[in-house]
């Protein structure tokens, strides 16, 4: 107990002491997040906060490795590679992305390649629970291991939208990973777990709302790392079902978050990459909470998810498949509550419908008649419109602009239709989304129209380049 209490402490210092000096850092070369659409914050606050994390959490492993003997065998190839190699390598990455910016697509084959190597030192699927016993994998593990470390990565990095949101749910669900390597008794793993609790409590002290430095990539994508290792290293085959279900349980925020990001985009024809202001953080807040109530009732889902999966490791008297189904109603509730239950039901009705669906666009665009000089946007929440082909070139504005509050829609392959609202972006559903589609289509077809035959050429020179 003593060695797991005092992983914890060494990391809380380390990162209290070191979060202040990468502030001055941040500040004095400009490694700092300015605000953009998609930011709420105000003010340019520094963004290298995660390599203080990271540092913080691989300290007392580091110490516990090479100075100080607890009985704990934790110096181990395959540990020095996850927790030195793997998360020292994704950490600087992120720090990287958060100085110059990394591409999305070559960010992702990063991720695979630290994943792949990740699956070569310990961290790796087997075998899945069934009914009749248990499913070998076999080389599909490797693809079901890869995609889970990806994942858990970028539902971390996703997450990390608003001050102190991150931090909290990482320490929940460390805590909880924690438990559950002790449990199994994975001494190593909980010792890694509960540095990784040290680091976060530390760095919230200064990133809880009013926020004074951000985690940036550096951080969010270590702590997905890490926390994906983790639970993948604190399984039991003893305890199959339950040491799966704890993770996706006590990460089920951004779990949750993340899958829905992917639905939405799919659903609305959007890259799987783009960045949009419709997470579950940005829906509280337009339901009128601030910052803090919005982080602290996410905090408050979080704990329950602790909670579930804290029953599932102590109280094995506990049907598994009751707290799976507690688990799966919350998750209902939170769909619903979101709109896509709606989404998804309006996107498989009208998939019969396609080809009236477009004779009846083209009917409706036909017959609309606006002109540039008129303000046919009085009597929506929306002050002004830019039409971007697709290398970015604006093609024609009407109205205000706004740096923050404004929201893209693909109107064709080749042409975005940039809304700038009055206020905060709303939370769309698939109707006001059906209809902003027919909208953003009108405006293309009036203001910067372009046959299928030059769509075709200029996404033909595009691919090429």
């Amino acid at each position: 107990m003593t060695t797991y209490l005092t992983s914890f402490i060494v990391s809380f210092i380390f990162v209290c002491i070191a979060t202040p000096i990468l502030i001055k850092i941040g500040l004095r070369f400009g490694f700092v997040d300015q605000v953009n659409q998609r930011k709420i914050h105000r003010g340019a606050i520094p963004r290298i906060g995660g390599i203080g994390i990271s540092l913080g959490t691989l300290l007392p492993i580091f110490l516990l490795c090479f100075f100080v003997h607890s009985g704990v065998v934790i110096k181990t190839p395959n540990n020095m590679f996850l927790y030195f190699g793997g998360g020292l390598a994704i950490s600087l990455l992120g720090l990287v992305d958060d100085i110059k910016g990394v591409n999305a697509k070559i960010k992702l084959l990063f991720q695979i390649v630290i994943a792949f190597f990740a699956t070569q030192h310990g961290a790796l699927i087997e075998s899945l629970p069934m009914p009749w016993g248990r499913l070998e994998l076999g080389v599909f593990g490797y693809a079901l291991t890869i995609f889970w470390i990806i994942g858990i990565i970028n539902a971390f990095n996703l997450i990390d939208g608003m001050d102190g949101l991150s931090s909290g749910i990482t320490l929940f669900s460390s805590l909880t990973l924690a438990m559950l390597a002790i449990a199994n008794k994975y001494l190593p793993t909980a010792l890694v777990a509960l540095a990784l609790a040290g680091a976060v409590t530390g760095f919230l002290i200064y990133n809880f709302n009013p926020a004074r430095i951000f985690m940036g990539d550096s951080g969010s994508m270590f702590i997905g790392y890490i926390l994906a290792v983790l639970s993948l290293r604190s399984q039991s085959k003893a305890h199959a079902v339950v040491s799966i279900m704890v993770p996706i349980i006590a990460m089920g925020v951004p779990i949750i978050d993340t899958t829905l990001a992917f639905m939405r985009r799919i659903l609305r024809h959007q890259s799987i990459f783009a960045a949009d202001r419709q997470h579950i953080h940005h829906f509280l807040l337009s339901l009128g909470f601030n910052q803090r109530k919005t982080v602290l009732i996410l905090y408050a889902v979080s704990v329950l998810f602790t909670i579930l999966s804290m029953v599932m490791i102590f109280n094995k008297n506990v049907d598994t498949f009751l707290i799976v189904i507690i688990f799966a109603i919350i998750v209902f509730v939170i769909i619903k509550k979101l709109g896509y239950i709606e989404m998804i039901y309006g996107k498989f009705r009208v998939k019969k419908e396609n080809s009236l669906e477009k004779h009846l666009e083209n009917f409706f665009i036909d017959r609309i008649s606006i002109s540039e000089d008129e303000n046919f946007f009085s009597e929506l929440p929306i002050k002004g419109f830019d039409i971007l082909d697709i290398k970015g070139n604006n093609l024609f504005s009407q109205g205000e602009k706004d740096k923050i509050n404004f929201f893209d829609i693909s109107a064709r392959r080749s042409r975005i239709v940039r809304l700038y609202w009055t206020e905060n972006v709303p939370i769309i559903g698939s109707r006001e989304s059906a209809m902003l589609i027919l909208m953003a289509k009108t405006l293309v077809a009036k203001f910067a129209p372009i046959s299928d035959e030059d769509e075709k050429k200029l996404l033909s020179e595009i691919k090429d380049l």
